[in-house]
């Protein structure tokens, strides 16, 4: 408890501290106005800029700011704010930033944020589980929920595919293909409209591009919806299986499903969907 209000207590000291020297200070001369008013307008920093922001803080003071990032520790709490620590970089958990939002900001340990805001300064204190942090300071203007492939995976290409398979009530809909430049992703909904439970081997999935055969790739990042090892009669289950990146340019890939039901009278072959990516 100690090592958690050590980094909270600093964070609030910091800023109560700052607070008290603003309300001492005169009021700002015609030409700070105008400073003032032109920092307010400027863009937000490029991801270059950010990158460099993160290891010199106090070089972008005022600086305005617009990203994304994954919360890696519970947020501390005030009546005054919320402190959030998270990653803008989660997949190799690096350009750690330490966001203060809103009190009523509604946010928890691992979700994926949307914040604007403006860089105050570099701080560098203990963190809730005893580590020390050197992380630049954000005054957030907004901070919002939102999910991995909005954040950190926008598609660069989508193919609309919409088919589906029928195997005695079991039945495998390819949605969509999702071309990003970190992973493919096959959006797939699993149908039992048979009598009996169905399984459906989500490791077993493959993505063939060319004569090239993948696998399906882990995303422990992005959350995505995991299918249970049983799906019920009648029951309907959608899922995102990410395959490793491939070229936007191929003209054609393969996607092979696998799966099996407990009805042993019959056979369930391999799903299979040609899909043509132009």
């Amino acid at each position: 408890m100690k090592k958690r209000l050590s980094f909270f207590l600093a964070l609030a000291l910091l800023f109560s501290t700052a607070a008290g020297c603003s309300s001492e200070s005169s009021s700002p001369s015609s030409g700070d106005k105008k400073e003032s008013q032109k920092q307010e307008t400027k863009a937000p920093l490029s991801k270059e800029e950010f990158a460099k922001m993160i290891s010199d803080p106090d070089q972008y003071k005022g600086s305005k700011v617009d990203f994304y990032a994954k919360i890696f520790v519970e947020p501390e709490r005030s009546d005054d704010g919320v402190y959030i620590q998270a990653f803008a970089d989660p997949k190799n958990s690096e350009q750690n930033v330490i966001v203060v939002a809103d009190p009523k900001t509604d946010v928890k340990n691992e979700d994926i944020i949307h914040v604007v805001g403006t860089v105050r300064e570099s701080f560098e204190g203990e963190n809730a589980l005893g580590g020390t942090v050197t992380a630049p300071v954000i005054d957030a203007e907004k901070v919002e929920k939102t999910d991995y492939i909005k954040a950190f995976s926008k598609p660069l290409k989508t193919i609309e595919v919409n088919k589906e398979i029928n195997q005695h009530g079991y039945i495998v809909k390819l949605s969509k293909v999702e071309v990003a430049e970190d992973e493919t992703r096959a959006y797939v909904t699993i149908s039992n409209q048979s009598n009996a439970k169905i399984n459906f081997w989500e490791h077993n999935a493959k993505l063939l591009v060319g004569n090239t055969q993948h696998e399906k790739a882990d995303n422990f990042e992005a959350g995505y919806p995991e299918i249970p090892s049983d799906i019920l009669p009648k029951a309907t289950v959608d899922a995102i299986i990410p395959f490793p990146a491939i070229d936007q340019n191929e003209k054609t890939i393969k996607l092979y499903f696998e799966g099996s039901s407990e009805n042993y009278d019959i056979t369930i072959e391999p799903f299979q969907f040609e899909v043509n990516l132009n």
